[in-house]
């Protein structure tokens, strides 16, 4: 990784030891749970196909990714599974690396305050990242360079044919030895960067299905400006310069939405969903219901009570719309204004008009 990225600052030596340390005292029962599910994995057939959730950050994705894993049809990675992709098989010392890795953890996500469940799901981009494969999480760790790792991890521009390569089979193993732990359920996963990748999970996944969850332009702006602003202080292994993070926003959020909306166009009905956040937050029972409905993913009536409860506990309304200066709406009309057009949603240049002297 550190070949590939570049070399950690020197604030990051202590970080980076204690990786390496982690990664050599955990490998022994690596090996040995590589072993343990070797035949389970070459057995999997993912039947019936993987259910995506995709969307950019920031859209919503996490709430509606939480609220379906309340479904007990459906199965899906948690925290202490997505760090721990190599060793999160149970077994009689599973609980050390368990509450090792749970005790290092914040009671709520940094960008935005949402608890931290050992329960709940999480995306298995986190798995991809710590298993060495491309991954968002490398424009996280490595973000001197953010915008040509993102271009390279994620969109997979330029990428050769061993990362490629190294993508397709971490995903398929990690996939894998999770359907082979929850025989019989389903998987659901929630992973923005998968926005961009459609075409390689299908070859992968013959008829997956994708949720796609959107948002007003303008409130992902702000909130991915916030949500880089809390995680690179906390998880950068090298220097940045925090005056490119707007640029980088900025630059990615079209490449990715562009990529994802043609890729949604090209599937048969039914394997696309489409679902506004407003929409989810102002009616999730009947949303769900929808959703459940065009995607042809059971009776949405045996979970519907269970999906309520979690809405009636976390969901707390929209939030105000984000106040952007004139400079940012002008900058987000040129360079997302197809973007804006496309999803449904007013240009920021025509709600946010200059102050008149």
């Amino acid at each position: 990784m550190l070949s590939r990225h570049g070399a950690p600052s020197p604030r990051s030596y202590m970080q980076v030891a204690i990786i390496f340390a982690s990664a050599v005292l955990r490998w022994p029962g690596c090996a040995i749970e590589a072993l343990r599910v070797a035949r389970r994995v070459e057995e999997v057939s993912f039947d019936p196909p993987p259910v995506f959730i995709v969307g950019h950050w920031r859209s919503g994705t996490t709430l509606l990714h939480n609220l379906m894993s309340r479904d007990p049809g459906f199965c899906f990675p948690t925290v202490a599974d997505v760090l721990r992709p190599y060793d999160f098989y149970p077994n009689p010392l599973d609980f050390v690396t368990r509450n090792v890795v749970l005790g290092f953890l914040p009671r709520t996500r940094p960008m935005d305050d949402v608890r931290l469940d050992p329960d709940l799901p999480q995306e298995e981009e986190l798995a991809l990242a710590t298993m060495g494969a491309p991954s968002f999480f490398n424009c996280i760790y490595f973000p001197k360079r953010m915008t040509s790792v993102f271009a390279q991890d994620v969109l997979f521009a330029g990428a050769d044919d061993g990362s490629l390569r190294l993508w397709r089979e971490a995903l398929r193993y990690y996939l894998a030895k999770l359907a082979a732990l929850n025989p019989g359920r389903r998987l659901l996963l929630k992973n923005p960067a998968h926005s961009a990748r459609i075409p390689q999970l299908l070859a992968l996944f013959p008829g997956a299905k994708f949720i796609h969850i959107h948002r007003d332009p303008s409130a992902v702006f702000h909130s991915m400006r916030k949500f880089y602003h809390r995680m690179l202080p906390i998880l950068a292994l090298q220097d940045y310069r925090p005056a490119d993070i707007d640029d980088h926003i900025l630059w990615a959020y079209p490449k990715l939405m562009n990529r994802l909306l043609g890729s949604l166009a090209a599937l048969p009905p039914g394997h696309a969903i489409v679902v506004r956040y407003d929409e989810l937050v102002a009616d999730p029972a009947n949303t769900l219901k929808r959703i459940y409905r065009e995607g042809n993913l059971g009776d949405f009536e045996r979970v519907k009570y269970a999906i309520e409860a979690y809405a009636r506990e976390h969901l707390h309304g929209m939030s105000p719309a984000p106040t952007l200066d004139q400079q940012t709406a002008s900058r987000l009309a040129l360079d997302w204004g197809p973007v804006y057009t496309r999803l449904g949603y007013p240009s920021p240049t025509s709600v946010q008009k200059p102050a008149m002297n």
